[in-house]
């Protein structure tokens, strides 16, 4: 299973969803790698996200955004963006591609909720976006277990 977390800038949110996702993954077979809608490529992690993944064990010192492409999409087996704008702005840029594209939250059952950007506030907010996605992305291990465990279902119930 290849997931794709996706964002705005590609430097806070979805950089941290993809090490806490490969991070503490309790399948070697599932992998993340995350871009953004709005970037350049090459940035790196905002230093906030950096000192956050840092205090959590986790690294984002070889993270560097990318911008979307089409390749990608098709890489992905997965989709995730962090809010419901991004999802839209996607699936109007590809929609090729709208039936593997879902808000992350929504995705897990949590629909409405999205993932708070902490770009440009304090590292309590960092704290708090960090705290959310641990959450979530335990919510989608259980989510994708599941769907192993029962193949035949739809897997966006």
């Amino acid at each position: 299973m290849r997931i794709l977390f996706v964002c705005t800038g590609n430097t806070c949110r979805s950089p941290m969803a993809e090490v806490m996702f490969n991070g503490h993954t309790p399948n070697r077979e599932w992998e993340a790698a995350s871009a953004g809608i709005a970037t350049w490529d090459g940035m790196m992690a905002t230093p906030l996200a950096f000192d956050e993944m840092e205090a959590r064990g986790l690294s984002l010192g070889h993270h560097r955004s990318r911008q979307i492409n089409e390749a990608m999409l098709d890489a992905a087996d997965l989709v995730l963006t962090m809010t419901s704008k991004q999802k839209e702005e996607l699936v109007g840029s590809y929609p090729d591609y709208a039936g593997k594209v879902y808000v992350l939250a929504e995705y897990v059952g949590m629909p409405g909720e999205e993932v708070l950007d902490p770009y440009g506030l304090t590292a309590d907010d960092y704290l708090e976006t960090a705290n959310q996605l641990v959450r979530l992305i335990q919510a989608l291990f259980d989510k994708l277990a599941w769907l192993e465990q029962n193949p035949k279902s739809d897997n966006r119930d």
